[in-house]
């Protein structure tokens, strides 16, 4: 499905199986099938360029499998912009994706009297 971007699918497999590596879209995609939901993918307007398009995308599970909830993922650099350029030749890319949560609803804690925010990814 998502070949013609991110390469033959046997490559990709190939680099999954090495530590330290990266997730790319085929991870992504496989991790719909396998938590049975969409996976919206957020990347930053940060040194975009056009054929990156596809990384701002929703991912669906096969179409075998029905979506039962969407959940939406960043991706991120631990280090601010201006350091994660440096140490990537002045090109910022990401090295995480983070999920991104919203706030579901307060209640009051049994424990104490301080409120908590609960939170859900959808």
């Amino acid at each position: 499905m998502y070949s013609q971007v991110v390469g033959p699918i046997d490559i990709a497999i190939k680099a999954i199986c090495k530590n330290y590596t990266f997730s790319e879209l085929y991870e992504i995609s496989a991790l719909c099938n396998v938590l049975g939901c969409n996976i919206k993918s957020i990347y930053p307007d940060i040194d975009f360029r056009q054929n990156m398009t596809v990384m701002n995308n929703v991912f669906t599970p096969s179409p075998s499998i029905i979506a039962n909830n969407d959940i939406a993922i960043l991706w991120s650099h631990v280090l601010n912009e201006a350091h994660a350029r440096a140490v990537n030749n002045g090109t910022w890319s990401p090295n995480h994706f983070v999920p991104l949560m919203i706030p579901n609803m307060r209640h009051e804690s049994h424990s104490s009297k301080q409120s908590m925010s609960t939170v859900m990814v959808s």
